[in-house]
Order: structure tokens, then C-alpha cells, then sequence
């Protein structure tokens, strides 16, 4: 074990070599599978950029990031399988990478010399190492690091690799204690120097206005950077490196947060909204992040954290023989059909299960998910002994107390409570063995050898000090409640444990692009063969009674949905009124809960959320609807994201403001879902930046993603146009009238509606007399809200404040 050298700060845990863990039961399945499928067949697949003539293979193909990806991926997968033919697949790449190192220290391809892919290449030189010791490996890694340090001040970080620095950091640390040299350190502090602060980004919720480029934004840099303040605070021991992660993953999840488990980000930060995805490279790098930091740390609601992605978000982005992938994994999917979805970056086939669904980037990093997961499931402790990070059917080979111990974990956990331990040693030894108590579990238990532990501590690493002899057990119990998690609309999402439940829906699969190779590796669509707009029968304030838990047999593969482990049910009613949106391509916000129907009422089955394409996991609850109606007001403050619900663009509340920021994909919309105003005034402080144009909505219904996808009013203010416009939206514009008016760019000017029956009023600044006043029937109550529109992206920055909506008084004219 090569623990921290000094000046370093001491971890806790320890990463233990790849190959150390085996996967076993449905964990060994999920490998095979991906060895079997994309991961085993993707120079195949993918010919055309890492096939033979891959520029990491001496080749003019691909010279950036899909080659690296791969490989990294792969080398996890076949020390992790300990698989012959993975192992000559990644053996070919090792040794070009290896053999071909400049005189001067250069790595990789001399046709692409962006820091940010070889980034990815040393991590794998990394993992191939400790899993072969192969001795060229840190002579290379020394010389290109020494290249590193020797060139960064005249050629810095730009753009992506400013973004990630905090993998290649972490790969000199590790260099670095093995090796000692110093230089090393001071290449990481150049490193942390030329980077993103994300410090402060994460501290100060700042991604939508940190710098002039669209990186803090993008989502999966905010995930694959989550590590980088853990990473350097070996070296700073600063408080704000500690802290950040946390302080930032709060943020996310406050204003972005999904139903299992991560923040949207399509491919920005992009809201709350139930059919807001997550791209698969973010899943991805949020599980490395979080493996690496709770090493760290030693926080346990990291890996809390990690196994709740694990478990649900990554096997929902892969079909059930891997041998497809969506690009975009959204909390509710009713319907996987090509066409846009208004995302800030949208791809037509981004839902779509297959090969090659949305851009191509997901398809060679996803390859690490699985593999790496099951490396970082145990680690080594610093004081010698072995450490439980997350749970699942494995088995670790590794030395602890000074002697080769071999420890088996029996479990189908996360589809069951018990996790049994059973340790495998020639003599006895001493050494702790730690295991961690998750937050959610308040009555776990620990035995050994059949004998009850004591100090057994929700939200915690437990230790066990004693002689290990062989033959010894391990019993773990962790009952897993019935929780609920409150989203968008005030729906719930069924949480048992670390797995989110979502409908069950049937799907019919349909091949929308043909595998050219006849390999199996077609692309589908998918629609909804049942229901699947329900509102469930349950109390929020105490959801068990009214949902049944049922354990089924154990199949080898939990997520396919014809051989369900586990299942909730529930009872239910139709909602006629909740309904494919304006696009076709995904379903509209679910209605405010609680709701009404009228509908019988019927048992419906929630599986877990990995199991289905399809799903609904953001439910409604059934009950007498509670709308505000008699005047609402809206500071802005931290909880902001709790009554409001955001369609498209990139948002931001602080202090007392909430803006709209560059790249919002030509418009974007917030509404506060649960208002409901007929005749009443609805007013705000607003600003406009230099082009487009924001304002307000009123008696708006049915809004998706998308400027225009609602039906009710907007009245903006423009200072590119000098005037203030009024129309009536019902997924398509329509112009009621328009005033010539001068607004200053970036200034705060007082804009209300006033609305009484059909007729409308709107008012700018102090003026006692309307710009606009007409009279228009088309809508008559409905939510409000804000929105803005630009075509030009780079200046749609606008923002709100103070804003309030108050019902007329009776007879009011």
C-alpha cells in the first residue's frame, strides 16, 4: 500500500490496485455484459475513429478524447474481469503509448497536442501499471510530466483541459508517492493555478457566471471537476478545498437536482424539470469524482451519493444487454422517439437507446462506469487495514496487517438488506475492517461471528479492530425504508434505500437504424405500450403505509425488466389532463400535487428506475388541489427552485435576483407552477441585456421546454427593438401589440400586467397610464412566470426581482 508521502495530508482510505476487486453476482453480470457487448465490440463499432487507424495507434483517425476514453474504460474492464482477450485489446494501445514517447517528454499524437485527452491517456498508464507493473510505465509518466511542467507556462491550459486539470493532478500525486519527486508538487500547483476556480464556483453556486466561456457551465466538467478541490487539498489543507464539493453538490442538487441522485445537463446545468436529462459522460464522471474524494475525505454521504448514481442513473443510460446507450437519461421518459426535446445542445437521437445515440463522446467513456465502481468499492485504510466504500457482490484480494487477506462479500445489494463477509487468511492477523453505515439506514446492525456490535452510527465509516482468523463472518443488516424525495410541482420520488422507483410501462421496441454490421448493435425507438399518467394514493409525511414493498427471486441480471428482483405497490389514478407535450418527443411537467381525478383507482407497479427505458419517477400525489391564488411573492432566496420550474436556458438566483445567462438556447422560461391567478396585477423589476428581449407570463397552462411551448400571455421589454411587446402564446407567437419605447441595456425597469377578464393592461416604470391596453379573450387564468428570448445567445442575459402577483379585488374594473 503507497500511501501519502509528505508534505501531503493524510487520507483516510487508500485506492487499492486495479484487479485487487472481482466483481461477483449481478455486478459480474453488468461487466460481462458490457464485455459482450459496446465495450468488447467497439473498435468495431466505432472503426472509423479507434479502429487501427486511431491516431493512438501511430494512425491519422482520432487524436483527441475518444481513443483515451476507450482505452481507459477498457483497461478497467479487463483487470477487473481478469478477461485474456480485453487484455490483448488494451495491451496494443499500452504499447504504442509507451513506445512512442518523444525525446523531450511529448505523449500521444504529434497531430493533436491539446493537454486536455492525454489527461485521460496517463490515468490509464495509471491503472495499466498497478495492474501489471509494468516498469516503463513510470519512467513515461515522469518524462511527460517533466514535459508538462517545462511547457504549461508558455502554452497554459485552455478551454477543456482548464475544466479537468483535476485527473492530471491527481495522477502526479500518485506519481509523486511513488517516485518522490518534488517537481511533481509544483506541477500540480501550476496545475491547480491555470484551472478553473472551482473553489468558488462550487462555494458560491457561480457556474452561470464564472469567466467568458461556456466550460463552468457545461455539465460534465462540473462533475468530472467535483474531485479537483478534494484532489489539491492533499497539498493545500485549506478549508474551502475541503468544503467545496459538498457546498457545491448542495447547490446542484438544490436548483438542478433529479430524481436519481445527479443535476441535470443537457449538456449545461440546465433546471429542475421532470423531462430534463442528464448526458452519460456526466453519470460517469460524477461516480469517478465521488470515488476518488471519498477516499479523501472520508465523508461518507459521498459515497452515499455514489451509490444512489450507481445504481440508478448509469444502468438506466445502458439497455439490458449493453449493447446500446442513451445519451440523455431523463427522470420522466414516456416515449424515445427521434426529434428535439429543446435542450441547449439537443440531438434528435439523444433518447434513443443504441450505439451511437446523441454526440459521440458518452459511447467510449461510459466504458469506465461499471469497472471502476467496482475497483473503488473497498479500499486500503491508512493504519493497515480494509475499508467497505459502497456495497454490492464482490470479492478483494489485498494485503492487510501484514498478511494476504481475502474477503467475499455475499450480496445482492442494493436488491436486498444483508451483506455477508467472509474473510479467507493463512494465519490470523489484526487490522481494522471498516464498513460504512449509510445516511438513509437508522437501525442498521453489524455482527461478527454472529455476535451484535455496538456503536453502530447512521451516516458513518464503522471500524472493527481485532485478530482476523480464517473463516470469520461479517453480517451487515441494512433495513431500507420507504422515502420520498420532493421535486418539481410538488411531485415525490420513491426512494427505498439507494434505489429510486419509477412506473412500470411497457414499452414497445422498434429498430429505427439497422447495426450495418449485423452485430446486434441496432438503434430503437420506444413507445408506451400502457398508461402511464398517474397520480399515486400515498401521504408524503408518511409514504410506507400506503406503498407495499415485495421482494422477488434474484435474477443475474436485476435491470432487465423481465426479470424484476424487486418491486413497490402502489394505488393510483388516471390524470387525463397530463399528456404527451407540445413536441411529442417527451411528456409535459407533471400536474402540481396534490391532484385530482376522478379515475378509478388501480394497483400500479414501480420497479427499480435502472430497469426501464420508459419511466415516470417523478410522481404526483392524489388529493384536494392547493394552488396559490391570492397573491404570491417571490424573493429569489435559496429555495427559490421549490415553487418555481425551469423550461430551457441557464438560471441563476442571487441575492434576491434571478437571472437568465448567456446560452440559453435562443429562450427560455420559468414558471411558478403552483399559482393560479384569473384577474388579478403580476409585476417585477426586470432588465434586458443588449439584444432579445425578457418580461413576464401570466394565465399561462401546459408549458414544456421550449420559448413559445405554453399557452397564455407574455409582455416583454427590449432595448434592441425600443419598445415593449405584448402577445398570446400557444406553442406558436402571436403579436397583440406593440409600443415604441427606449430601454437602456442592463438597467432594472418596473414591468406589471394587469389582467381583469379579457381586459389587459401593461405598465412600465411609474407611469399611472398603460403602454398596452387592449382587450384579448384567448386565456383567463392560469400560472405566471418569467421569460426571456434572444437569437443571439451571447447576450441574452436578463433578470427579475421583486416580483409579485396579487388578485384583484371583487367588481375591480
Amino acid at each position: 500500500m503507497v500511501t501519502n508521502r509528505t508534505p501531503l495530508l493524510a487520507t483516510p482510505f487508500v485506492a487499492l490496485p486495479l484487479g485487487s476487486v472481482q466483481a461477483r453476482g449481478w455486478l459480474l453480470t453488468q461487466c460481462q455484459l458490457q464485455r459482450d457487448g459496446i465495450t468488447g465490440h467497439a473498435e468495431n463499432i466505432y472503426a472509423s475513429d479507434i479502429g487501427t487507424n486511431s491516431a493512438w495507434l501511430g494512425g491519422t483517425g482520432d487524436a483527441w478524447e475518444r481513443s483515451p476514453y476507450y482505452f481507459k474504460g477498457l483497461i478497467a474492464l479487463a483487470y477487473t474481469l481478469n478477461d485474456a482477450g480485453l487484455k490483448s485489446k488494451a495491451q496494443k494501445w499500452m504499447n504504442w503509448l509507451l513506445d512512442h514517447q518523444g525525446a523531450d517528454g511529448y505523449l500521444g499524437p504529434k497531430s493533436n497536442n491539446d493537454w486536455w485527452p492525454r489527461m485521460v491517456a496517463t490515468y490509464a498508464l495509471r491503472d495499466y501499471y498497478e495492474a501489471t507493473g509494468d516498469a516503463r510505465v513510470p519512467v513515461v509518466l515522469s518524462n511527460y510530466f517533466h514535459y508538462m511542467l517545462a511547457n504549461l507556462p508558455m502554452r497554459p491550459l485552455t478551454d477543456w483541459g482548464k475544466a479537468r486539470a483535476g485527473d492530471e493532478m491527481d495522477v502526479a500525486l500518485w506519481l509523486y508517492n511513488r517516485n518522490g519527486d518534488t517537481n511533481l508538487l509544483s506541477l500540480v500547483k501550476l496545475l491547480h493555478q491555470q484551472a478553473d476556480d472551482w473553489d468558488g464556483i462550487y462555494t458560491s453556486n457561480n457556474f452561470m457566471l464564472y469567466g467568458t466561456d461556456f466550460q463552468p457551465k457545461h455539465n460534465v466538467n462540473v462533475e468530472q471537476a467535483l474531485k479537483l478541490p478534494a484532489v489539491y487539498h492533499q497539498i493545500s489543507e485549506l478549508p474551502d478545498d475541503d468544503t467545496a464539493l459538498t457546498l457545491g453538490w448542495d447547490n446542484l442538487m438544490r436548483e438542478h437536482g433529479l430524481s436519481c441522485g445527479i443535476n441535470s445537463g443537457t449538456e449545461f446545468i440546465s433546471g429542475n424539470a421532470s423531462v430534463q436529462g442528464v448526458e452519460l459522460c456526466a453519470i460517469v464522471e460524477a461516480m469517478f469524482s465521488l470515488e476518488t474524494a471519498v477516499r479523501i475525505t472520508g465523508n461518507p454521504v459521498l459515497a452515499d451519493r455514489l451509490e444512489t448514481i450507481s445504481f440508478n442513473a448509469l444502468p438506466a443510460a445502458l439497455t439490458r444487454d449493453i449493447k446500446g446507450l442513451q445519451y440523455y437519461t431523463q427522470p420522466n421518459n414516456v416515449i424515445a422517439i427521434e426529434g428535439g426535446h429543446g435542450f441547449n445542445e439537443d440531438y434528435p437521437n439523444a433518447t434513443l437507446p443504441g450505439p451511437h445515440s446523441g454526440y459521440p463522446c458518452c459511447c467510449y467513456n461510459f466504458q469506465m462506469g461499471w469497472p471502476k465502481f467496482v475497483q473503488n468499492s473497498w479500499a486500503a485504510t491508512t493504519d493497515g487495514g480494509l475499508a467497505l466504500i459502497t456495497y454490492g457482490p464482490t470479492v478483494v484480494n489485498a494485503m492487510a496487517g501484514g498478511r494476504q487477506v481475502q474477503i467475499t462479500e455475499d450480496t445482492d445489494y442494493p436488491f436486498e438488506e444483508q451483506i455477508r463477509l467472509r474473510v479467507s487468511i493463512r494465519k490470523p492477523a489484526s487490522f481494522p475492517l471498516v464498513m460504512r453505515i449509510p445516511g438513509w439506514c437508522r437501525n442498521a446492525t453489524v455482527s461478527v461471528n454472529g455476535h451484535a456490535q455496538s456503536s453502530i452510527k447512521t451516516g458513518s465509516f464503522h471500524s472493527i479492530k481485532r485478530t482476523w482468523k480464517n473463516g470469520d463472518e461479517v453480517t451487515v443488516e441494512l433495513p431500507m425504508p420507504i422515502q420520498i424525495l420532493t421535486g418539481p410541482s410538488r411531485s415525490v420520488a420513491i426512494n427505498r434505500g439507494p434505489l429510486v422507483y419509477s412506473l412500470k410501462i411497457g414499452e414497445q421496441w422498434k429498430v429505427h437504424t439497422p447495426d450495418p454490421l449485423g452485430m446486434g448493435f441496432d438503434e430503437f425507438e420506444i413507445h408506451p405500450t400502457t398508461p402511464w399518467n398517474y397520480a399515486l394514493q400515498l401521504d408524503p409525511a408518511n409514504p410506507a403505509v400506503s406503498l407495499g414493498f415485495t421482494q422477488l427471486s434474484m435474477p443475474a441480471n436485476p435491470f432487465d425488466p423481465s426479470q424484476l428482483s424487486v418491486a413497490i405497490f402502489a394505488r393510483a389514478r388516471q390524470v387525463p389532463d397530463w399528456a404527451i407535450g407540445w413536441r411529442g418527443t417527451q411528456a409535459f411537467e407533471p400536474p402540481v400535487s396534490p391532484a385530482a381525478s376522478t379515475n378509478p383507482l388501480k394497483t400500479v407497479m414501480l420497479v427499480p428506475f435502472g430497469s426501464q427505458h420508459l419511466r415516470i419517477s417523478w410522481f404526483p400525489y392524489l388529493g384536494t388541489p392547493s394552488l396559490v391564488s391570492g397573491s404570491f411573492t417571490e424573493d429569489f432566496d435559496k429555495t427559490w427552485s421549490q415553487r418555481w420550474t425551469v423550461f430551457g436556458g441557464n438560471w441563476l438566483a442571487r441575492n434576491e435576483t434571478l437571472s437568465t445567462e448567456p446560452r440559453s438556447a435562443n429562450g427560455a422560461k420559468a414558471l411558478a407552477m403552483a399559482t393560479a391567478f384569473t384577474n388579478f396585477t403580476c409585476e417585477a423589476d426586470v432588465s434586458v441585456g443588449e439584444a432579445g428581449e425578457a418580461g413576464l407570463i401570466v394565465r399561462a397552462s401546459k408549458p414544456d421546454i421550449g420559448t413559445d411551448a405554453y399557452c397564455g400571455y407574455y409582455a416583454g421589454i427590449s432595448s434592441q427593438n425600443s419598445n415593449v411587446i405584448l402577445g398570446s402564446v400557444s406553442n406558436s407567437w402571436h403579436e397583440i401589440a406593440t409600443e415604441p419605447m427606449s430601454f437602456t441595456p442592463n438597467k432594472l425597469y418596473h414591468l406589471k400586467i394587469e389582467a381583469n377578464g379579457p381586459h389587459l393592461k401593461v405598465f412600465v416604470g411609474d407611469n399611472a397610464y398603460p403602454v398596452v391596453d387592449i382587450q384579448d379573450d384567448h386565456f383567463t387564468h392560469g400560472m405566471v412566470g418569467v421569460r426571456n428570448f434572444c437569437t443571439d445567445g451571447d447576450k441574452s442575459i436578463s433578470s427579475y426581482s421583486n416580483f409579485t402577483a396579487r388578485e384583484l379585488p371583487v367588481g375591480s374594473d
